[in-house]
């Protein structure tokens, strides 16, 4: 059997690299310093309000990617939360 990932519709929106913020202040909680942008929805996100996920592939692989909360529990955003 033989499974076949498609990261197409993903990759488009997001991309697969994490976007280091500096001297903004984070869009979600509005109080502290953002330190990297959500790979879905683009909002500058400090050290409590980000959420990591590693998108496995091939043998060994993995792209770390950065969430917001809202995006990470989006099954649109995040390919890894299941299935709608």
């Amino acid at each position: 059997m033989t499974i076949r990932l498609d990261f197409s519709s993903a990759a488009d929106k997001i991309g697969f690299m994490i976007q280091v913020v500096e001297g903004r202040v984070c869009e979600v909680c509005g109080k502290n310093e953002a330190v990297v942008a959500c790979n879905g929805c683009g909002k500058a996100l400090c050290r409590e309000c980000r959420t990591f996920d590693i998108w496995c592939y091939g043998c060994g692989h993995g792209n770390t990617m950065a969430f917001c909360k809202e995006c990470n529990k989006n099954p649109d955003v995040n390919i890894w939360k299941g299935q709608k």
